[in-house]
């Protein structure tokens, strides 16, 4: 039975994949939507019993999705049945073939050795399809979802705002269009700050100054060497300097072209005590005629069109830095930011959301930066996201878990979130080790020689290339819908 269920599954994850990306169906009305999903089960049903020769068994399988398809759209009322049909396919695949690779691990009489070398190949796989099933999750939740547009509250107030733009040996042709592009904002109360940390060579950080005070009152500079902590010793000693009446920190990095409604937007949002910071999308310029910077662009994109969104749902989005406003008491409640943890301002909002405070999203872009130019820049800067997503979770993964006391007022879906947030930076690596064993184990079978590993043998040996073929299609549709990218470009 084990076999037949990884059959039927995973021919009906493909359908059901295939089904959601024809336009207009992810969502439809449910009269439209409910016939096309189950066509795709019954021409599942009609593939698998090609194979299988078991109609009964067919029709089985194919009600166990529509019940476990009915379950997550009573959990999630908001998805439409296309989208919570192919959630129900994902997770049903993947839990029929990691079950019925335990069987073939451990109650087939394999030798010690052999037992133990498929062992870790199981541990990988679990991890494997549990990254999988995370990705799966945001597509849906996000494409197939039934989206109430982001309110935007009137302000009643013009709380005071302060800007910090962070610059760390910047040269001056970089930061003048950020700053001047900060003057320009249509906002009474606004202080910008800008901070110079550690730059020692004086032909760059008093031009800066200069610049600074050209701009007029609303700019305050302070040079800082040397000083520890790095961008968040800085930030924090900037903070302990700014007036006691400014209310709302704002961060905005040194290359960025700030839009003047962006307070005027995003501070209303504050008028709720009980939201702590307001992320606005990160965006990019001068993209476009080069075929790298494309590819990256839609890559950063996808994160913000579509992980960040997913978080919001559940109150569990993370702080970004630039673009991004956090109230002063909220920063100073948690101790300011923590300085052991490269990625400050993520650290800080789990901090924030675990003290009971709300994040919210907003998907406009109000201004735009620099993208690594080169892979050399690209490589360093995802160096330190992962870097940073590590530092949190060696530090919080005690308040990720769900067991054990915890300080941090984090429910379930916020630690999931958050968990899944730092373990991802090992998905690419874990996905690239696993598909090379399934393409190895693939070739020996061919030569017929043996790994010292538990065989999977017919169908079911090309079930995990189908996995992840349908996993790249699901991210390609994602990518498309959410940017309006090109076929090529999402590729």
């Amino acid at each position: 039975m084990f076999f037949e269920a990884v059959i039927f599954f995973s021919l009906a994850l493909g359908l059901s994949t295939l089904a959601a990306i024809v336009p207009g169906v992810r969502n439809a009305l449910f009269v439209v939507a409910l016939p096309v999903a189950w066509v795709a089960l019954a021409l599942a049903a009609l593939l698998a019993n090609l194979i299988l020769r078991d109609p009964t068994g067919c029709v089985v399988l194919a009600i166990v999705i529509v019940i476990v398809t009915l379950g997550l759209r009573a959990v999630n009322p908001k998805w439409s049945w296309i989208g919570a049909q192919l959630f129900a396919a994902v997770v049903m695949a993947s839990i029929a073939y990691l079950v019925y690779a335990a069987f073939q691990t451990y109650a087939r009489g394999l030798s010690f050795p052999i037992m133990l070398a498929s062992t870790l190949l199981l541990v990988l796989e679990v991890a494997a399809l549990g990254l999988s099933i995370s990705y799966a999750f945001e597509v849906v939740d996000v494409l197939a979802r039934r989206e109430s547009p982001l309110v935007r509250p009137q302000l009643t107030s013009m709380p005071w705002v302060a800007l910090q733009v962070a610059t760390y040996n910047e040269p001056l042709d970089i930061v003048r269009p950020t700053l001047e592009s900060l003057a320009r904002i249509d906002y009474p109360h606004l202080i910008v700050q800008v901070v110079d940390n550690n730059t020692r060579d004086p032909a760059l950080w008093q031009p800066l100054r200069d610049l600074c005070e050209q701009l007029g009152p609303r700019f305050h500079f302070m040079h800082l060497e040397p000083w520890p902590g790095f961008k968040a010793g800085a930030c924090n000693e900037a903070t302990r300097r700014l007036p006691p009446e400014v209310e709302i920190i704002g961060v905005i990095d040194a290359d960025y072209r700030v839009e003047p409604q962006f307070l005027q937007a995003m501070v209303g949002h504050f008028e709720d005590p009980k939201v702590a910071f307001a992320q606005s999308s990160q965006n990019y310029r001068d993209w476009e005629d080069n075929r790298y910077l494309r590819g990256l662009f839609f890559s950063f994109r996808y994160f913000f069109d579509l992980t960040m969104p997913c978080r919001a749902h559940r109150n569990a989005i993370i702080f970004c830095g630039t673009m991004g406003l956090i109230r002063r008491s909220a920063l100073q409640e948690i101790g300011g930011w923590s300085e052991e943890c490269i990625t400050e301002d993520a650290e800080a909002s789990l901090r924030l959301l675990g003290h009971g405070y709300r994040g919210v999203y907003d998907k406009t872009a109000y201004g735009a930066g620099i993208m690594p130019l080169d892979f050399d820049g690209l490589k360093k800067q995802r160096f330190r996201w992962a870097l940073g997503g590590i530092q949190i979770l060696r530090m919080w993964w005690r308040e990720l878990l769900p067991f054990g006391k915890h300080r941090l007022q984090l429910n379930g879906r916020q630690r999931v979130h958050y968990l899944l947030g730092s373990v991802q930076w090992f998905g690419e690596p874990l996905t690239a080790l696993f598909t090379f064993l399934l393409l190895l184990t693939a070739l020996m079978t061919a030569l017929h020689h043996q790994l010292p590993l538990r065989q999977l043998t017919g169908a079911v040996l090309v079930i995990p290339l189908a996995f992840a073929a349908t996993g790249i299609l699901r991210a390609t549709w994602a990518m498309r819908v959410t940017t309006r990218c090109t076929w090529t470009d999402a590729l």
